[in-house]
C-alpha cells in the first residue's frame, strides 16, 4: 500500500506543530506531559513581573507565572501561576513576588502556610512582594546621604568661620622659613662630611666602651648590694646579742630581787637590814668628820701625839 505524498505532508505537518507547540510550552516553562493547578493572587503594583517568570518553592523552581491581567477599572493585577498537582500547597499559604537577582529580576516565591486544607485548581493565595531593587539600594543609600552631608555641612561651617586666606598665607610664610633653615643647615653641613663622620665614629667607640663598662658596673652594684645585706645583717646580730645579754642580766637581777634570802632580797623585804645600814652609814660619817676635825687623835705615831689631840677634842 502506498501511502500519497499529500498524507506524508499532512503527517509531518501534524508533528511539526505538535513538536512548535511542546517547544513553545517548554520555553514558558510549562510541561505539557504533567498535570498542573493554576493559582492566583492579587496585586496593586508587580514591579516587572512578567508571564514565564519563574514560581519558587524553598528557593527551588517548582513551576511558572502563567497570566498577568489588569482590571481596567481598579487597575488590580491578577496573577497566575501554574504548579504541578503532586505539590500539596495549604490553603493559607502566600504568593510573594521576590527579588532573584541584583539586576531586579522577579519570581513568585510560594511561603508554605499551616492549613490542614489543601488548594485546589482556582484558589486565590494572600499576595504580598518585597521592596524593589531601587527601594533597597534607596535605604541602605538614605543613611549614607544624609551622614556626608552633614559632614560637608560641618566642613563648609568650619572654613566659613576661618580667614582661610589668611592661614594660606601663614603656611606660606611657615613654608619659606622652613626652606631657608634648610639651606642655612645645607651651607652649614657642606664640606664637613669627614668631621661628622669622625664624630659618628667617636660617638660609636664610647659606645662600644661603654657596653664594655656596663658589665663591672653591674658586678660593683651587686657587690655593694652584698656588702649592705651584711652589714644590716652584722649590726642586727650585735644588736640582737646586746639584747639578749642585758635581758639576761635583767632576769639574773629580777631573780635576786625576788629571793628573799640573798642581799638585794633581804634589802627589799626587810628593813631592819636597811635600818643597821642607814646606822652604819652614819656612824661612818660622824667618824669621818671627827678625823677631819681631829686628824692626830687618829694620825699621830707616839701616844703622846694622840693624847694631845684627846686634849683638842675635850677643849
Amino acid at each position: 500500500m502506498k501511502i500519497s505524498k499529500e498524507t506524508k505532508v499532512g503527517v509531518l505537518t501534524a508533528i511539526a506543530i505538535t513538536i512548535l507547540a511542546v517547544g513553545y510550552n517548554f520555553m514558558k516553562g510549562e510541561d505539557i506531559f504533567t498535570s498542573s493547578n493554576e493559582y492566583y493572587g492579587k496585586y496593586k503594583k508587580i514591579e516587572g513581573l512578567f508571564k514565564s517568570n519563574p514560581v519558587l518553592v524553598n528557593g527551588y523552581k517548582v513551576g511558572s507565572v502563567s497570566s498577568v491581567l489588569m482590571n481596567n477599572e481598579t487597575l488590580e493585577l491578577t496573577v497566575g501561576i501554574i504548579v504541578p498537582q503532586d505539590i500539596k500547597i495549604p490553603k493559607n499559604s502566600i504568593m510573594k513576588i521576590v527579588n532573584i537577582d541584583m539586576i531586579g529580576s522577579k519570581a513568585i516565591e510560594i511561603i508554605f502556610g499551616d492549613s490542614k486544607e489543601v488548594a485546589v485548581n482556582g484558589d486565590f493565595f494572600t499576595a504580598q512582594q518585597d521592596q524593589g531593587i531601587a527601594q533597597a539600594v534607596s535605604d541602605v543609600l538614605t543613611p549614607i546621604t544624609k551622614s556626608v552631608n552633614s559632614v560637608l555641612g560641618n566642613v563648609d561651617t568650619a572654613i566659613a568661620g576661618v580667614d582661610l586666606r589668611g592661614t594660606l598665607r601663614d603656611a606660606s610664610l611657615a613654608l619659606r622659613s622652613f626652606k631657608e633653615t634648610a639651606d642655612k643647615l645645607n651651607k652649614l653641613l657642606d664640606g664637613k662630611d669627614v668631621q661628622i663622620a669622625n664624630i659618628l665614629n667617636n660617638v660609636e667607640q664610647a659606645t662600644a666602651g661603654l657596653g664594655g663598662i656596663t658589665p663591672k658596673i653591674d658586678t660593683i652594684l651587686q657587690e655593694l648590694d652584698k656588702t649592705s645585706k651584711d652589714l644590716n645583717k652584722v649590726e642586727f646580730d650585735q644588736l640582737a646579742n646586746r639584747i639578749k645579754i642585758l635581758s639576761e642580766e635583767l632576769s639574773k637581777t629580777t631573780k635576786a630581787i625576788n629571793n628573799k634570802d640573798g642581799s638585794l632580797g633581804m634589802l627589799v623585804y626587810d628593813d631592819s637590814l636597811y635600818v643597821n645600814l642607814n646606822s652604819t652609814v652614819t656612824q661612818l660619817e660622824t667618824l669621818l668628820k671627827d678625823i677631819e676635825k681631829y686628824p692626830r687623835r687618829y694620825t699621830g705615831v707616839t701616844e703622846r701625839q694622840r693624847r694631845k689631840g684627846n686634849k683638842l677634842k675635850e677643849k
